[in-house]
């Protein structure tokens, strides 16, 4: 079971509550030992971590032995111009990752757009590259049933898949499964609340191992990505506790996956 930690996890300027620009506030490479010291398998990482700091943080990054098992895309699908999908293609050459998340968009008028421009960003990938569309809550892969058609649209399953979280409800995952449970190979962990607050994992013990059972029956193999973790718009959003937090929820959840 390979466990990853988001490193939007570990960012205070994630939504742009410090700097406005969105640009990182935090160095990632000084935290890459502790991480896999923690026992995590790699990171999904957050696209700014990589594409909005200096050559030498870059190199630092990629040539760390943790690798970069998922990048984490804002790629826009709703701009037909393919530049930045094209750009985004490149940055994940760079980083060597097997796979990357990203969103579609809200307009349900562009639903067949959407899967055109999965399409050819699949093509444009390094061979082998996994799109893991996140159907997200606020886009059009919030129904299972659209989330389908568009995936089936996008390309085969071995190269666009998609991810669930931990926090959606169990009647909605099954009907993700049902709709398209051969292309779910990724899960979120994370149990955000309204107001955006993580819980520690430990205190939603028995949330998650229900989630957990209804994968297993399902038939879920893949992996898993810790998202969010205690402290995340809280006085104690700064990296250096926020490892830790996410260190403790790691072993909650391969003692609850086993």
């Amino acid at each position: 079971m390979a466990v990853l930690l988001g490193t939007v996890a570990l960012e205070p300027n994630r939504w742009g509550t410090l700097d406005p620009s969105g640009a990182p506030s935090t160095r990632l490479s000084e935290w890459l030992d502790e991480i896999a010291a923690a026992g995590f398998d790699g990171i999904e990482l957050w696209d700014r971590h990589l594409t909005a700091v200096p050559n030498d943080e870059v190199d630092a990054i990629v040539d760390h032995p943790l690798p970069v098992t998922v990048f984490n895309s804002y790629v826009d699908l709703d701009d037909a111009d393919p530049t930045e999908r094209v750009r985004e293609a490149h940055w994940v050459d760079r980083a060597r990752s097997e796979a990357v998340k990203f969103n579609v968009g809200a307009r349900p008028e562009l639903a067949a757009a959407y899967a055109e421009r999965i399409a050819r960003w699949v093509d444009a990938m390094p061979a082998g590259v996994r799109l893991l569309c996140e159907c997200h809550e606020g886009t059009i892969a919030e129904d299972p049933r659209v989330a389908a058609e568009l995936l089936d649209r996008a390309g085969p399953p071995e190269r666009v898949q998609a991810i669930v979280h931990t926090h959606e409800p169990v009647e909605g995952l099954r009907q993700r499964f049902d709709a398209y449970g051969e292309r779910i190979s990724h899960v979120h962990v994370n149990f955000l609340d309204g107001s955006l607050h993580a819980p520690a994992l430990h205190d939603v013990r028995g949330r998650l191992g229900a989630t957990v059972d209804l994968l297993r029956a399902a038939g879920f193999d893949g992996s898993w990505t810790v998202e969010f973790v205690q402290g995340v718009l809280t006085d104690d959003d700064r990296p250096e506790l926020l490892v830790r937090r996410a260190a403790e929820d790691l072993r909650v959840l391969r003692e609850v996956v086993g």
